[in-house]
């Protein structure tokens, strides 16, 4: 438990183009009506606008970071505040929900509405209350913060639940069954969804066997998306991401065993907690941090981030 004391602020940087907030511009005003006297609001709608922000809540001395949007808004964010700070902690951060995903929060067990959360916080720091900091390590990749990195499978995943419309429990089990269906006809679906990338892996300085792969998947929290949970021993050490990498062979089934937090063992498999990975790609590739997708990488270099204190604000 922590108890706050001195200045008291809060400094809340928002995306308006979060999946709850899109069309719902209200939320922002209700937002700033509950924050009150006690911090300020500042909407981020590109990357420069968010490393202004954070230079600018730097040099005012904010007592919590207070973040509105989803996994994405999330991990731009760090990817700017981090930076901003020197090396030097960032304030405690309350996660505020907001977006289409909220992996992050639902993993550190952070539930309600955007304004019920920020209430709470607003009440722990009017009153200089105790509150629950829950410590999380980042990975940082390449000049980005995060929490989930994704190559190969994840990647294929991904842009599967993103294409077409519809969102939550019901676009994951269409995307599943979609999954399944493809393995069953191995057609041009199948080889979409389990086309293996070629690269050269490394590991904490040792290079892994053979030089094709399936998929790459590294994380720091429990579950990455979608409700999946493989890598359960993300949290276990400080300082360290677990690594999960799979080979070419039976795709299909050991990427459905991965997803459902089976374990899985041999040759061309790799299970373990690492501080640092480097993946250098034959041909250009997307990854993904956080849920989102990015295009064409040829060289990724994975390594232990700061650890960022979360606020668990009891109701």
């Amino acid at each position: 438990m922590r108890r706050f004391a001195g200045v008291r602020m809060i400094g809340v940087v928002t995306n308006p183009r979060a999946g709850r907030t899109i069309g719902n511009p209200a939320r922002i005003n209700r937002l700033e009506q509950i924050l009150g006297p006690h911090g300020f609001l500042r909407e981020a709608q590109a990357l420069d606008e968010m490393l202004e922000i954070a230079e600018e809540f730097r040099r005012e001395g904010i007592r919590v970071l207070a973040i509105h949007g989803g996994d994405g808004t999330l991990h731009h964010a760090l990817s700017a505040f981090i930076p901003a700070y020197k090396g030097t902690d960032l304030p405690p951060v309350a996660l505020l929900r907001g977006g289409t995903m909220n992996t992050i929060a639902r993993c550190l067990g952070i539930k309600g509405l955007s304004e019920t959360i920020l209430k709470r916080v607003v009440g722990i720091v009017g009153r200089q209350g105790l509150f629950e900091v829950v410590r999380t390590n980042t990975i940082k990749v390449n000049d980005r913060y995060g929490f989930i990195f994704g190559l190969g499978f994840p990647v294929s995943l991904l842009k599967a639940y993103y294409r077409d419309e519809g969102r939550g429990r019901s676009k994951t089990i269409r995307v599943l069954l979609e999954i399944l269906f493809s393995m069953i006809q191995k057609g041009a679906a199948y080889n979409d969804f389990f086309r293996p990338f070629e690269a050269k892996i490394w590991v904490e300085g040792e290079r892994l066997p053979g030089r094709s792969y399936m998929a790459f998947l590294g994380a720091t929290v429990k579950e990455v998306g979608l409700g999946f949970k493989p890598t359960r021993r993300a949290a276990e050490e400080e300082g360290l991401f677990q690594c999960l990498c799979m080979g070419p062979q039976r795709m299909g089934l050991n990427a459905l065993r991965v997803l459902l937090g089976m374990e899985l063992t041999g040759e061309r498999f790799m299970d373990r907690l690492a501080s640092r990975s480097v993946i250098v790609l034959e041909r250009p590739s997307d990854m993904q941090i956080d849920g989102e997708i990015f295009k064409d990488q040829e060289e990724i270099r994975l390594s232990a981030g700061p650890t960022i204190r979360f606020m668990r604000p009891k109701p």
